[in-house]
């Protein structure tokens, strides 16, 4: 199997991608084609891939490295891309710009102004290596990382005729954190307490949420997952017969339980369901937490922590490059695969044992979700196997947990629509309509804020938008 993986200055994903498709025996004889435009990042890219190789002692994966996008893809089976455009820089722009006007964003990748003009910049750049694979490995699947994610996928869809499916890690990451606060009801409350009352990222803190972290894993866990990406809802939660939601409902009463997932606690009290993707994300795609100072406070709720995480990957990023440099191992053996779907689809293909994940796929006319619009991107359970990759349908959501959706998939088809038509207006509209934003601000306010946006990041936007 040819794999051009597109975005490989991403070592941090990179290295958890390597090592799973080094831990599939069907996989060990694959290419791998690691391409990405900032030298320096390719090499260690390529340096990581080398030693990791070494670590499973595996001699036929055949590791390549280029700056040539279109040479990386050339009869490729499979491309995978986390490609970014902008880097940190343009991500402070969409977080300190809005905060300026009064949006405050925890995160700023999949709605509001900071997911909006990431799409803005990303979705042209993918529609062109979308344009390439058509010349270049026209059957081959894509398989996207980036966000936002539903905005990407649907921008594909509508514009190109290649195989597509996007991949996040917001189903099983949300699901294990589920079955954890399950796990976790018999924990001492004075325990939970401590937790909390130590500081943000300590030491003692992360090694006591590890432990945690680890009682999520359930081998018997089953649940259905079904809506929008970072907003899909678990419809069925249960591990070996056993409904499971009886005992989420009694976490979501026990304070410090609670706190763990404040703002998706309080969704499922009101809609009955709990949801994908983390309570700092999903304040952002409503209108009710981030608005208001004590709501903030009340929810635990940090603004802007993305630029804090954005900094610390930058540090794993140079400590895996000194690692890398003095021929450190990188993947203790034996090795547990992670819970990304990437090299698990993979491995599908290349057996034909099927494999059950949630993907970000098109709702061909409502036929996967049917109380959404047609053409939407929806997140719903798909098979990969040697056939490929076919979504699954799951028929009408709730209705209110539909409602919910609704106001986040008006906000990513005027993003499309304002990459594919090079129409401003839409951009406006989009922000118009987006909750968290329109909740905070006048339609003047709005305006102000979208001609200081586009300001900003003039010089990181196609020419029909600047």
């Amino acid at each position: 199997m040819k794999i051009a993986f597109i975005g490989a200055g991403s070592t941090v994903f990179g290295r958890t991608l390597v090592s799973d498709l080094l831990a599939h025996e069907a996989l060990r004889d694959s290419e791998l084609r690691l391409m990405d435009i900032h030298p320096e990042r390719l090499e260690t890219a390529a340096g990581m891939a080398r030693r990791l190789r070494l670590d499973f002692g595996v001699k036929g994966f055949r590791i390549r490295a280029t700056a040539d996008r279109r040479r990386a893809i050339e009869g490729a089976d499979v491309v995978i891309s986390a490609m970014g455009v902008g880097g940190f820089d343009a991500t402070r722009v969409d977080l300190t710009v809005p905060a300026r006007f009064g949006v405050r964003q925890t995160i700023g990748d999949t709605l509001g102004p900071g997911g909006i003009f990431r799409a803005l910049r990303g979705v042209p750049e993918l529609l062109r290596l979308c344009a390439d694979m058509a010349e270049l490995c026209p059957q081959a699947w894509l398989l996207n990382y980036s966000n936002p994610m539903a905005i990407h996928c649907l921008a594909v869809e509508r514009a190109t005729r290649i195989r597509h499916v996007g991949l996040c890690h917001g189903v099983q990451g949300t699901a294990r954190t589920m079955r954890m606060m399950v796990a976790l009801l018999d924990e001492s409350p004075q325990v939970l307490w401590r937790h909390f009352r130590r500081p943000y990222g300590s030491p003692e803190r992360i090694r006591e949420w590890a432990a945690w972290w680890a009682l999520g894993d359930d081998p018997a866990l089953r649940y259905t997952c079904a809506g929008i990406n970072h907003m899909a809802f678990f419809l069925t939660f249960e591990s070996g017969g056993r409904d499971l939601y009886p005992a989420l409902w009694k976490a979501a009463s026990v304070p410090h339980l609670r706190r763990f997932d404040p703002v998706r606690f309080a969704l499922m009290e009101r809609l009955g369901y709990f949801m994908t993707e983390t309570s700092a994300h999903t304040a952002e795609y409503t209108p009710w937490f981030l608005k208001d100072p004590r709501e903030i406070q009340r929810h635990h709720l940090r603004v802007g922590s993305y630029l804090e995480t954005c900094r610390k990957l930058e540090r794993t990023y140079q400590a895996l490059k000194r690692d890398v440099q003095a021929g450190r191992a990188l993947a203790p053996q034996p090795y547990t695969p992670s819970r990304e779907y990437a090299a698990r689809i993979l491995n599908a293909m290349a057996t034909g044992r099927p494999y059950v994940f949630n993907g970000n796929v098109h709702n061909r006319g409502g036929a996967l979700i049917a109380n959404l619009p047609g053409d939407c991107c929806v997140e719903v359970p798909c098979v990969a196997d040697g056939n490929g990759i076919r979504p699954t349908a799951v028929g009408a959501l709730p209705p209110a947990c539909a409602g919910l959706i609704g106001t986040n998939v008006a906000v990513q088809d005027l993003t499309v629509r304002a990459i594919l038509e090079g129409d401003r207006r839409y951009v406006r509209q989009a922000l118009m309509l987006d909750p968290n934003t329109a909740s905070s601000l006048s339609l003047t306010q709005i305006d102000r804020l979208l001609d200081a946006l586009f300001r900003a990041h003039a010089h990181r936007l196609p020419k029909n938008l600047r």
